[in-house]
């Protein structure tokens, strides 16, 4: 009775048993790949350009702030700054958000396009080299240097640059 039920709860193993894994390492392909990398320094370039905008915007303001504070103003010069530091103000915010959109939509395109790639090169390797299927790395508590994939899959996605 005893082996009957051992060998019940071990079928559903014997099947999996036969599959060939592989595994990919999203960390790794983050922090190695040249591709990600020419990509991250895109997002940045971006982000300091706003980053330049905001800066110059900001200086106007502090120049204008010292301004309207200033004693030697005459009240009509000083209501014009204010109006102008309002103006200037609601610039920047706008900016701020616009740059918080395009960035927040560039890297998400960025990503799909890296995870898009990473796919189909994963799936490619896992056909040529006879893998039932392809996994993060961190999914298994232990796995043979064989089954990890991540180097081959970067070599691929910095060859696609």
């Amino acid at each position: 009775m005893k082996r009957v039920l051992v060998v019940f709860l071990l079928l559903p193993f014997l099947g999996f048993a036969q599959q060939r894994l592989a595994c990919v390492d999203p960390g790794k392909i983050l922090s190695e790949s040249q591709l990600v990398k020419s990509k991250e320094n895109e997002l940045r370039s971006r982000a300091e350009q706003y980053q330049k905008q905001l800066d110059q915007i900001n200086k106007r303001l502090e120049d204008l702030k010292k301004q309207i504070e200033s004693r030697g103003i005459a009240q009509s010069v000083r209501e014009q700054r204010i109006k102008e530091y309002q103006k200037t103000e609601a610039e920047g915010v706008e900016i701020q958000q616009k740059a918080q959109r395009e960035l927040s939509e560039l890297k998400g395109k960025m990503e799909e396009d890296i995870i898009n790639r990473v796919r189909a090169i994963s799936e490619d390797i896992a056909k040529k080299q006879g893998f039932t299927a392809v996994l993060d790395c961190s999914a298994f508590v232990y796995k043979s240097a064989e089954m990890d994939i991540t180097k081959e899959v970067i070599q691929r996605l910095d060859q696609q640059r």
